[in-house]
C-alpha cells in the first residue's frame, strides 16, 4: 500500500511539473527552426537559464494586429517590431531613414519611385523577401480597404522587373509619399505564408479574406521580432526572430500586458513587476521624480486638441459666424488651459503640429486671454448680449487631460464675452457619430495626423475631411481651398514649406477651429533600460531597447 501510495505521488509530481514548464517556442509556420536557435533559444533550458524579458505595462488601444486592418495608436508598436516597411523613422520624426529598401530613386515628375531591396531578406518563416512580395502586400493592404487604405490612393500601378526591384507610379506628385510607406497598411507580409492562413491581394480582398483572425495572434514579417501569442485583454508575447537580417535585439521576449489603470502601472513598475509603465499622469509623474531606480521621461506627442465650431447656421446658430469665431480664438485663457493639462504642453498656431516638416512655431500665449478685443468682435457681429450654444464633449481622456475638466474651463472663458455653454458629455464612441457628420454646433475634439507629414494636416482645411466636420465648404474661402490643393503636391522643400506656413497665417484669421494644446505624455521607466525614446510614430522601436 506504501508503495502504490509513493507511485501516486511521483505520478502527480511529474504531471504537476510538466504542466508549469513553459511551452516550447517555435517560429511562425513556413520555416523550420535556424541552426543558431536549435536547442538553444526558446526551450527549457534556455528557459531555466533565464531569458532576457521586458514587460511593458500599457492601457491599449489596438483591436488588430493585421496590418491591412490595424489603425490604432499602440498597434504601431507591435506592428513595427514584426514587420519591415520600405521606409522607417529612426530616433525621432525628423529622421525617414531607408528599411527594407537598399535605396530608391524619384522620377523627375515626382510620379515613379524604384526601390532597390536589401539582399538576404527572409521572412521569420524563413522564406525570402522579394519585390513579389512588396507588390502583393501593398495591393493587400489596399485591396482590404482598412482605415488607411486611403494612403494607397496615388497609386497607380506596382511592377517588379526583378526579385529586388519594385516601380511605383503615383497618380500625381506626393512628397509625403516616403513617409506614407513607413505606415503598417505598407508593411512587407510573407505572401506564401499568408496565403496558407487565408489572406488574399485579390480586388475584392475585403469580402473574401480570411487572414484576420490568424494575423491577430500571429505575424507574417521580417522584423526583429514575431508574435508568439495574444491574448486579447491580458497580454502580447513578441519572441525574438532568429532569422532577422539586422543587429539581433536585446531580448528574447516581450510582453506587452494590458494594465488599464495608470496607478496600478506605476505600482507595477516601483514593485519590478514591469520595466515600463506607459501611461503615467502628471502628478504620478510628480510623485515618481527621485525615486531611486526609476526615470520618468517625457514624450511629445503630436496630438492636437482643438475647439470645433460649426460653419453651418442651422446647426450653429450664432457660432457659425466668423467673426464670433475669432471672437472665441481670443477669449480662450490659453496659458490657464496649458496649466490644467500639464508641463510641456504648447499651443500650436493651426492645426498643423509642432515637429513636422513646415510647421510654424508655437503660439506665444502669454498675452492671452484677449477679452476686450473679443468683447469688441462679440458686438460687431450683433451679439453684445452673447447666447447659449449646445457644447459637446467626449468623455474620454488624451494624454492624461481629463476632457470634462477641460471643457469646463472652456465654458468659463467663454462665459466671459457672454457665450453661456450648454455642456453635453458623451461616450466618445457615440459622439464621434455627430461630430463626423458636422452636426455638433460646438465641440471639443482631438486629432493624432494619420502620417507624420503635413500633408495629413491639409484634413483641416475648407471642402477637406476634417474642414467638413464643421461645414466649412471649398465655397467659404475658396483661396484657402486651392491652396491646400496646390500645398499637397508641391515637391520642392522651400516651396513647400512656405505653401505651409501661408495656410497657417491665414487660418489665425479664418478658420472654424482653435487649437488648444499640442499633448504631451510621460512614461516611467526602470532607470537601467537603454534606448527607451519616445517616437510618436512607434511610441518605442522595440528592437533599440536594451537592460544595458
Amino acid at each position: 500500500m506504501k508503495k502504490t501510495l509513493l507511485l501516486v505521488f511521483l505520478l502527480l509530481l511529474l504531471f504537476a511539473f510538466a504542466a508549469c514548464a513553459p511551452a516550447e517556442t517555435t517560429p511562425p509556420d513556413g520555416g523550420d527552426a535556424t541552426p543558431e536557435s536549435e536547442g538553444t533559444e526558446g526551450t527549457e533550458e534556455a528557459t531555466a537559464g533565464g531569458e532576457k524579458q521586458l514587460i511593458i505595462a500599457v492601457n491599449p488601444d489596438y483591436e488588430s494586429f493585421d496590418p491591412a486592418i490595424a489603425y490604432e495608436v499602440y498597434g504601431m508598436l507591435v506592428l513595427h517590431a514584426c514587420y519591415d516597411n520600405l521606409f522607417e523613422f529612426q530616433d525621432s520624426l525628423e529622421n525617414l531613414a531607408l528599411g527594407a529598401a537598399e535605396s530608391y530613386e524619384v522620377s523627375e515628375d515626382g510620379m515613379t519611385y524604384t526601390f532597390k531591396l536589401k539582399e538576404g531578406m527572409v521572412f521569420a518563416s524563413g522564406n525570402p523577401m522579394t519585390s513579389a512580395d512588396v507588390k502583393w502586400s501593398f495591393e493587400r493592404g489596399i485591396n482590404m480597404k482598412g482605415n488607411g487604405a486611403f494612403m494607397g490612393d496615388g497609386i497607380v500601378s506596382i511592377e517588379t522587373p526583378d526579385d529586388l526591384t519594385v516601380v511605383i507610379q503615383l497618380s500625381a506628385p506626393d512628397p509625403s509619399f516616403p513617409t506614407k510607406l513607413s505606415y503598417n497598411v505598407f508593411s512587407i507580409m510573407d505572401s506564401a505564408l499568408a496565403t496558407e492562413h487565408g489572406a488574399t491581394n485579390a480586388e475584392n480582398a475585403a469580402e473574401v479574406d480570411t487572414a484576420k483572425t490568424w494575423l491577430d495572434s500571429n505575424s507574417a514579417g521580417s522584423g526583429p521580432y514575431y508574435i508568439e501569442s495574444y491574448t486579447p485583454k491580458v497580454e502580447v508575447v513578441l519572441a525574438r526572430n532568429e532569422n532577422y537580417y539586422g543587429e539581433a535585439p536585446y531580448y528574447d521576449k516581450i510582453s506587452i500586458k494590458t494594465v488599464v489603470d495608470s496607478n496600478t502601472q506605476v505600482m507595477m513598475l516601483q514593485a519590478g513587476d514591469v520595466d515600463i509603465a506607459m501611461n503615467v499622469d502628471p502628478e504620478q509623474a510628480k510623485s515618481l521624480e527621485g525615486v531611486e531606480g526609476i526615470e520618468v521621461k517625457d514624450a511629445q506627442s503630436l496630438t492636437v486638441s482643438f475647439l470645433l465650431m460649426n460653419r453651418d447656421p442651422e446647426v450653429g446658430g450664432p457660432v457659425a459666424d466668423p467673426t464670433v469665431q475669432k471672437a472665441i480664438r481670443l477669449a480662450l485663457d490659453y496659458p490657464g488651459i496649458q496649466t490644467i493639462a500639464g508641463p510641456g504642453m504648447v499651443t500650436p498656431v493651426a492645426p498643423f503640429p509642432i515637429g513636422l516638416f513646415g510647421s510654424l512655431p508655437a503660439m506665444d500665449v502669454s498675452e492671452y486671454p484677449k477679452t476686450e478685443e473679443a468683447l469688441a468682435l462679440m458686438e460687431e457681429a450683433g451679439y453684445a448680449d452673447g447666447f447659449t450654444v449646445d457644447f459637446y464633449v467626449p468623455t474620454t481622456i488624451v494624454a492624461g487631460v481629463d476632457f470634462s475638466l477641460l471643457s469646463q474651463k472652456i465654458q468659463s472663458d467663454l462665459n466671459t464675452i457672454g457665450i453661456q455653454t450648454n455642456i453635453i458629455p458623451e461616450d466618445v464612441t457615440i459622439s464621434l457619430e455627430t461630430y463626423r457628420t458636422g452636426k455638433q454646433p460646438l465641440g471639443l475634439w482631438y486629432w493624432n495626423p494619420d502620417y507624420p507629414d503635413n500633408n495629413s494636416q491639409l484634413a483641416f482645411l475648407p471642402g477637406q475631411s476634417v474642414g467638413l466636420r464643421a461645414n466649412w465648404t471649398a465655397d467659404m474661402n475658396p483661396e484657402l481651398a486651392e491652396l491646400a490643393i496646390e500645398a499637397a503636391s508641391i515637391v520642392d522643400e522651400d516651396a513647400r514649406e512656405e505653401a505651409f506656413a501661408t495656410i497657417q497665417e491665414m487660418m489665425q484669421e479664418d478658420t472654424p477651429f482653435a487649437c488648444l494644446l499640442q499633448h504631451t505624455s510621460q512614461y516611467a521607466i526602470d532607470s537601467s533600460l537603454q534606448g527607451v525614446e519616445y517616437i510618436d510614430r512607434y511610441k518605442f522601436d522595440l528592437k533599440a531597447i536594451s537592460g544595458e
